[in-house]
C-alpha cells in the first residue's frame, strides 16, 4: 500500500468522524410541562337561557401547565352575526345547564381581525384544582351579549 492509499483509509474515516460529532445540536429539554388540556366547543345553544336566532360557533383550547401556567386559544369560525363584537373570556364553576360563579378572568386582549384571542396568565394552586377537578365552563361574552355569546364545558 502506498502512502496516499493510507491516507485514505484512514484519514478520510477520521474527518468524517470529527465533522458529524462537530456538527452535534445541543437538545432543549424543558423542565415545563402540560399538567392537563382541553378543547372547548363553544355555542350559543348552550347559554343559559339559550339565545334565539343565533347561530355564532367558536373553539377554545385550553393548557394548564404544571407551573400553574394558564395558556389559552380562544377562535371563532366565522364572523359574528349581527355585526356583534366578542369580547371578555371567563371560565365560570357550574354544570352544564346552571348559571356559576366567576372562576378565572382570562383577562383576554380584543378579538383580532382573525376572530382569534389568545394569552396566557398565572393562577393559584388552589384554582388550578378547581380547574382540575370541578365542573367548569367557559364563556364569551359580546357587545350585544352581556351575559353571554357562546359558552361550552370545560369539565363536566
Amino acid at each position: 500500500m502506498n502512502l496516499f492509499t493510507l491516507r485514505r483509509y484512514f484519514l478520510m474515516p477520521a474527518l468524517a468522524l470529527l465533522f458529524f460529532t462537530s456538527c452535534k445540536k445541543d437538545i432543549y429539554t424543558s423542565e415545563i410541562y402540560i399538567k392537563k388540556q382541553w378543547k372547548v366547543d363553544l355555542s350559543t345553544s348552550k347559554i343559559t337561557p339559550a339565545i334565539a336566532d343565533r347561530t355564532d360557533h367558536a373553539v377554545a383550547v385550553l393548557y394548564l401547565m404544571d407551573n400553574n401556567e394558564l395558556h389559552y386559544d380562544v377562535y371563532f369560525d366565522q364572523p359574528l352575526q349581527n355585526g356583534d363584537t366578542a369580547g371578555a373570556v371567563k371560565i365560570n364553576l357550574g354544570a352544564a345547564g346552571t348559571n356559576g360563579v366567576l372562576l378565572i378572568d382570562l383577562k383576554n386582549p380584543a378579538f383580532d381581525a382573525n376572530r382569534e384571542s389568545k394569552g396566557s396568565l398565572t393562577i393559584d394552586a388552589q384554582t388550578a384544582n378547581a380547574l382540575i377537578s370541578q365542573s367548569t365552563y367557559l364563556v364569551v361574552v359580546s357587545q350585544q351579549q352581556a351575559a353571554g355569546l357562546v359558552r361550552g364545558q370545560v369539565n363536566n
